[in-house]
């Protein structure tokens, strides 16, 4: 019984050090949008939701469409952007998997949270693509970074880091008479404000999170069978969690500066009125 317990703790353990960042990103994330979205539709009504959603919507349902394919989901419906639902879902994804496929009942999961990693990853891109010449040197200096990082996963100071370190090379005298760094603020901007996880997200990512945790269960109860241990690869695994809290520091940035730029005009409209 005991060896049991110590299995499913060290899963458990093991499941938190490879998808516990991601979670959190999420949230911050969607408690970041959850509040703008408030500033904004009390300053503009949905004009204000609009000027974001028009690009952020989209980018956010075609993450969840990606992964479906990737993991053999069937989709059945997609809207990529509605402003007048009743319930003020500004977009879906509607798709279907087998429930006997572990493969497909795992995809739940990525599928769930893909808005979160894929929005990373397409503002990393973007700010490649833009503006390469603040992309290198704060690449550079993550790397820097996550190389000192001692937390072993989870460190605020490698996210405050990061966040000072892409305002440092991003906001620079040059790239405000740079075309291409608006363009990318624009997009930025965008893609932050809608990428958050729904409910739906949540409770799809939920129970791809339980059928993880069974397999790590199974890994480990063979493991312990055969002999071989685990702890190392999961270790190696769990250190992208470093890359993602810097990376994720773009979008929690302009996150950030949109609620402030909302919170800004409600002040001036209030005046004015």
């Amino acid at each position: 019984m005991q060896t049991i317990l110590h299995l499913l703790l060290l899963s458990l353990v093991e499941l938190v050090n490879l998808l516990g960042i991601i979670i959190l990103v999420g949230f911050m994330l969607g408690f970041l949008e959850k509040w703008t979205v408030q500033v904004w539709f009390r300053a503009f009504g949905w004009k204000g939701i609009a000027a974001t959603a028009w690009l952020g919507t989209p980018a956010h349902e075609l993450s969840h469409a990606l992964m479906c394919i990737v993991f053999g989901h069937r989709i059945t419906e997609i809207r990529w952007l509605q402003l007048n639902s009743g319930d003020g879902t500004l977009g879906y994804v509607s798709h279907q998997y087998n429930p006997n496929s572990i493969y497909q009942k795992v995809g739940n999961f990525f599928i769930g949270t893909a808005p979160v990693f894929m929005g990373i990853l397409n503002l990393t891109l973007g700010m490649h693509i833009l503006v390469p010449e603040s992309y290198v040197p704060f690449v550079d200096a993550v790397y820097a970074m996550v190389r000192e990082d001692k937390s072993g996963g989870c460190s605020l100071a490698l996210l405050g880091g990061s966040i000072a370190a892409v305002t440092q090379h991003l906001f620079t005298t040059e790239n405000f008479a740079n075309p291409r760094f608006w363009l990318y603020c624009l997009l930025a901007v965008c893609i932050s404000s809608h990428i958050a996880l729904s409910a739906a997200d949540l409770k799809g990512a939920f129970n791809g999170c339980v059928t993880i945790f069974g397999v790590i269960v199974l890994l480990n109860l063979l493991s312990f069978v055969f002999g071989f241990h685990t702890d190392d690869l999961i270790a190696k695994i769990a250190a992208y969690n470093l890359y993602i809290i810097a990376f994720s520091s773009v979008a929690i940035l302009f996150s950030l500066l949109w609620l402030f730029a909302g919170m800004a005009l409600c002040l001036l409209k209030g005046r004015r009125t």
